[in-house]
C-alpha cells in the first residue's frame, strides 16, 4: 500500500511523470525514502519546483489517513505503477501513469480490449457504427475501452453494456466527478456490470480541458489497437489515434463520406496508413493477439434502436426472405424516392445486400 500511497501523494498537487517519479526514487533510494526524507532533501531536489515541494510537504502529515477514509467512503481501489497488478500494456507506453484510481472491477485492466473513440456530434451512420462494432466485438469477449464522452463514446459503452460485455471509462477528472453529468445512470452501470472507470487524476479534480489530451493515451494504452469512429479534422480523436501509432497499437478507421465533416479526420486517417474497417473481422484477423477468434463465430444481431422509422420498416420486410425493389415498394407504404435512399443507406451500414435481379437481403 505505501508504493500507492506515496504516488498518489505526489500526482495530489500535479501530475508528476513516471521520469520525474523515478528521478526522486533514483535520489531517495525508494517510495518510502521520499515520503520520510523529502522535507531533509528539498534543498537538494532541483528538477521540480520548490512551491511544489512546499506544498508536498504540507501536505503529508495527514495525507494517508484522509487517502484512505476517502477511498473506503467513494468505494475506490488504487493501483501504483510498482504493483504487480498494474496492466502490463498501460505500463509499456510513453509516460504512463504513475498512479490509477478506480471504481468497478480492475481486474479488466488487464482484459484484451479495443479502444472505440469518436466524434462528440455523432452523425446517426456513426451511432450506427459505433454500435455495432462495440456489440460484436463484446460478443467475442472482448473488452471496449472508450473516455465516456457524449456521442460515439457513449454509444459504445452503452452498447456494450447492451451485449453483456466489459468496457472501461476513461475519465479526464477525478474519479469522484461525473462528466458529463448526464452519464450518472451509464457511470453506476459500467461500475456494476464488471467494468471499470478509471483515472490518474485524484480526488476533486475538475474535468478541465488540457486533462483529456493526456488521458486518450489512456486509452489507447490499455488496448490492442483503436478505432476510429468519426472523426472531424484536426479533433481531440485523433489525438488517441496519434498515441495509439506512437504506442506501437493498430488504427482502425471507418471510412464516411467525403463531403461530412465528421469524416474528414478518419479519412485523413486511412488516407496516412490506418487500415479502413467495413466489418468486425477486419479489426481480429489484423490483431495476432485475437487469434484465437478467428474460428469464432461472430454474432452480428441487428439493433433496431439505432435505426429511423424508415429503415426498420424495410429491414422487417426483408428480415425473413429475399425481397424485390417492387415487392418492397408494394409492402411499405413508402414512395419511391424515400425507398431507393433508405436501401442505400443500409447497404453502406452493411445491413443488407443487393443480390442479382435487384433483389435485397440482410447481410446478416
Amino acid at each position: 500500500m505505501k508504493n500507492q500511497i506515496v504516488i498518489a501523494w505526489l500526482n495530489s498537487e500535479n501530475i508528476l511523470g513516471i521520469k520525474t517519479i523515478n528521478k526522486l526514487i533514483q535520489h531517495f533510494g525508494s517510495t518510502e525514502g521520499i515520503w520520510y526524507n523529502l522535507h531533509e532533501e528539498k534543498a537538494n531536489i532541483t528538477f521540480i519546483n520548490d512551491n511544489l515541494i512546499n506544498n508536498l510537504i504540507n501536505k503529508r502529515n495527514n495525507f494517508e489517513e484522509k487517502l484512505l477514509s476517502r477511498l473506503e467512503k467513494e468505494k475506490v481501489q488504487i493501483i501504483s505503477i510498482f504493483d504487480e497488478n498494474y496492466p502490463k500494456k498501460l505500463k509499456n507506453i510513453i509516460n504512463p501513469p504513475g498512479i490509477l484510481y478506480c471504481k468497478g472491477d480492475m481486474n479488466c485492466l488487464s482484459n484484451l480490449s479495443i479502444g472505440i473513440v469518436g466524434s462528440r456530434k455523432a452523425t446517426d451512420y456513426g451511432k450506427f457504427c459505433a454500435d455495432k462494432f462495440a456489440r460484436e466485438l463484446s460478443d467475442l469477449g472482448i473488452t471496449i475501452v472508450s473516455g465516456l464522452a457524449y456521442g460515439i463514446d457513449t454509444i459504445a459503452h452503452k452498447s456494450t453494456l447492451k451485449a453483456k460485455g466489459k468496457t472501461i471509462g476513461v475519465i479526464g477528472c477525478g474519479i469522484n466527478i461525473i462528466y458529463p453529468s448526464k452519464n450518472r445512470e451509464l457511470y453506476e452501470e459500467i461500475e456494476n456490470s464488471g467494468g471499470a472507470i478509471i483515472t490518474e487524476y485524484p480526488f476533486d479534480m475538475k474535468p478541465v480541458s488540457f486533462n483529456f489530451p493526456n488521458r486518450n493515451r489512456i486509452i489507447s494504452g490499455l488496448s490492442c489497437g483503436v478505432l476510429v469512429v468519426e472523426a472531424q479534422d484536426k479533433s481531440g480523436t485523433l489525438i488517441t489515434a496519434s498515441h495509439a501509432a506512437d504506442q506501437g497499437r493498430d488504427v482502425f478507421a471507418i471510412p464516411g463520406n467525403i463531403n461530412s465533416i465528421f469524416s474528414i479526420g478518419t479519412n485523413k486517417l486511412i488516407k496516412d496508413g490506418a487500415k479502413p474497417v467495413m466489418n468486425v473481422e477486419d479489426i481480429i484477423e489484423e490483431i495476432s493477439e485475437f487469434d484465437y477468434i478467428n474460428n469464432k463465430p461472430i454474432k452480428k444481431d441487428i439493433n433496431y434502436d439505432i435505426l429511423n422509422k424508415t429503415e426498420q420498416d424495410i429491414v422487417k420486410i426483408i428480415k425473413d426472405k429475399e425481397k424485390s425493389f417492387d415487392d418492397i415498394v408494394a409492402l411499405s407504404g413508402y414512395s419511391v424516392g424515400e425507398i431507393l435512399s433508405t436501401l442505400t443507406l443500409l447497404e453502406m451500414k452493411s445491413i443488407i445486400i443487393q443480390t442479382n435481379g435487384k433483389k435485397f437481403i440482410l447481410a446478416n
